[in-house]
């Protein structure tokens, strides 16, 4: 595989600053995070300077043990000036009654809400330090709760366009029980052999062959719910390569969709489907710890599936059309996040227009710039709304793969020269380009 053109892959780590004198602290929050799938980097034997500071640059998060000790530590002190400087997100846990003074109460005081005092204090740490993950590797949902409003397109053509613009890692997870998304890159006939060797989003949910060699096929188990623990599987096994070893450098992942998870549509059982809920969530999880993006494409309905994909998002991208219609399915939508989706894992909504005219003036466009919309759509859309958009464009439209076409084909900024190409791959990188904006200003805030 070609690593990115940004460099050599790395997989993220926390990075644990602490002082010499307090080893017994550093050891089990060491083994705590690393029970927990959360790789961790810290100074350890004449390691200098420059390896701390090239560490800390590479790491999501910065774990600051607070100690008597600690407070006294010049290479402490370092470590959590060159987070700052570099916009790393600092976690201070405070492991005795040490007093903060001078540096340590104006730069890291402000940021301390856990301790070891506390009883569930180790326990919040780690879920501090996940969330903090999950900041640095956004997690998107493509959604409308109408149809028809290029979802599909949207997802595989600014995912492709996010990666040639950015390198480094993405995966597309196909929500939709109609699985377009999969069939934009595969024939029919490979989308199915997919889901029969559980090569599929079911196994996000319920355990299957890929976690217990005894474990039913999803396909057999259309009736039933399997709620048996599992880990999830490694990505070698389950995802399948967009851009492959001949292609553009970088990773374009997708794990394909498959019909058997319209199921959960007509399942009623709730503590079964709670528990389904956790496994997507914590899959999920464990994925962010592979990538740099990870983009749902969703189904156009308020379902099961849509309160996963809103639960594991930080960020909706809802297009729409220049109508009405569409207006009434992004306020449905907004009404979903507000309603169905507790505050603390309720994610942004970004509204995009996507095939607009260009050729002529869009006054339904303008208005809803405007703010005109705004009290029909329950929200302010005007503030919602992306600066970019995508143009209205038979380049555009979803189309099963040409037969022997390598896949990466299918990405318009991969798609060959002419037929208005360049505006509309200027276009994608615009709207790419934003998202990583919003996305960057999400990860670096405090």
């Amino acid at each position: 595989m070609k690593g990115s053109r940004r460099g050599p892959l790395r997989m993220p780590h926390v990075y644990i600053s602490h002082s010499g004198a307090d080893p017994d602290a550093l050891l089990q929050l060491h083994e705590t995070l690393r029970s927990a799938a959360i790789a961790v980097r810290y100074p350890a034997g004449e390691a200098g300077r420059d390896k701390a500071n090239t560490d800390i640059a590479a790491a999501f998060a910065v774990i600051v043990l607070v100690s008597a000790a600690a407070v006294r530590s010049k290479s402490v002190r370092q470590d959590v000036e060159t987070a700052k400087a570099g916009g790393i997100r600092i976690i201070p846990y405070q492991i005795d009654k040490a007093r903060l003074n001078g540096f340590f109460k104006q730069e890291v005081q402000p940021y301390l809400r856990l301790s070891s005092a506390m009883p569930d204090g180790m326990d919040q740490l780690v879920a501090e330090t996940q969330a903090a993950y999950r900041r640095k590797c956004p997690v998107i949902a493509v959604m409308n709760l109408k149809g028809g409003v290029g979802k599909t397109t949207v997802t595989a053509q600014l995912s492709g366009a996010w990666q040639e613009a950015f390198g480094g890692r993405v995966l597309l997870i196909d929500l939709d029980p109609q699985y377009n998304l999969t069939q934009t890159f595969f024939g029919m006939d490979e989308a199915d052999a997919s889901s029969g060797m559980d090569r599929s989003v079911i196994s996000l949910f319920e355990r299957s062959r890929l976690h217990a060699k005894d474990a039913p096929s999803p396909a057999e188990n259309w009736l039933g719910l399997t709620i048996a623990p599992f880990t999830p599987a490694a990505r070698d096994s389950f995802v399948h390569g967009i851009l492959g070893t001949d292609g553009p450098p970088g990773r374009l992942d997708l794990i394909s969709g498959q019909f058997e998870i319209s199921k959960y549509a007509f399942a009623n059982d709730r503590d079964s489907l709670a528990a389904i809920k956790q496994h997507f969530l914590r899959s999920v999880d464990h994925y962010r710890s592979e990538y740099d993006l990870i983009v749902f494409d969703t189904n156009p309905n308020a379902t099961f599936l849509t309160r996963c994909a809103l639960e594991a998002a930080d960020r909706v991208i809802a297009p729409m059309h220049a109508d009405i219609y569409s207006l009434r399915g992004v306020r449905l939508l907004n009404l979903v996040i507000r309603d169905q989706i507790g505050e603390e894992k309720r994610p942004a909504l970004s509204v995009l227009f996507n095939a607009v005219n260009r050729n002529e003036q869009s006054t339904f466009e303008g208005d809803a710039r405007n703010g005109v919309y705004d009290q029909i759509a329950g929200f302010p859309l005007s503030k919602s709304l992306m600066a970019a958009a995508l143009p209205r464009s038979a380049h555009f439209a979803v189309k099963a793969p040409d037969e022997g076409q390598p896949r990466w084909r299918q990405l318009l900024v991969h798609a060959g020269r002419g037929g208005g190409l360049k505006a509309i791959r200027d276009s994608l990188k615009q709207v790419a380009l934003e998202l990583k904006l919003l996305s960057d200003g999400a990860s670096s805030g405090h």
